[in-house]
């Protein structure tokens, strides 16, 4: 197991999500000029972007291993893959609910949910296409809803979760559901080789 805690460098990725709870903390409610391909632009955070840093850093980990070697281990690899996840997940969370405590801002709640969300997301694609398919399309993502997640009116589209605000209950939902399925998947499969 020591091998496998040392290429994930989970350190590395706790550092990640205290520093981005924590900025976005500060400057999370900045705002970033994204065009948007729909005509009408809503207010892209700073937090909507950053949280993507700890799912970057937790595929960046994956891709360090070797997933043929992986592959054949006696040990249950994919379990770990799968608590590991689970406990950035949580990490995550815990993060921004003590950030929100502190601060009382919405932005530190709009950042533990699509800092769970990406990781979801990334623990999905890495289970299914590797972790660099996971960290290029992860890291794509909220810029790919930014541009095209505004509705008419400057509200985003129900589907756009990430630009969701710290209220909303769909945003909520969507984040458990890719938490879920990339739990799941990560738990019954193993990262494709390269």
């Amino acid at each position: 197991m020591n091998w496998w805690l040392k290429t994930r460098a989970p350190a590395a990725f706790f550092t990640a999500v205290i520093l981005t709870t924590a900025f976005a903390s500060l400057a999370g409610n900045a705002q970033l000029p994204i065009p948007s391909l729909t005509g009408s632009t809503g207010n892209f955070l700073v937090g909507h972007l950053i949280t993507v840093l700890p799912a970057a850093v937790l595929m960046y980990a994956a891709s360090r291993t070797d997933n043929r070697m992986e592959r054949v281990a006696a040990r249950p690899i994919h379990v770990w893959n799968t608590l590991l996840g689970l406990m950035a997940a949580v990490t995550a969370a815990l993060a921004a609910a003590i950030a929100y405590a502190l601060t009382r801002q919405d932005i530190t709640f709009v950042t533990g949910r699509n800092t769970v969300g990406y990781i979801g997301f990334a623990m999905f694609l890495c289970a299914l296409a590797g972790a660099r398919v996971a960290s290029f399309t992860t890291a794509a993502l909220p810029i790919v809803l930014a541009t095209t997640g505004w509705a008419p009116d400057g509200r985003a589209r129900p589907w756009a979760w990430v630009l969701q605000p710290a209220q909303s209950g769909p945003a909520a939902g969507a984040t458990l559901a890719l938490l879920i399925a990339g739990v799941a998947v990560t738990l019954t499969r193993l990262t494709p080789a390269r």
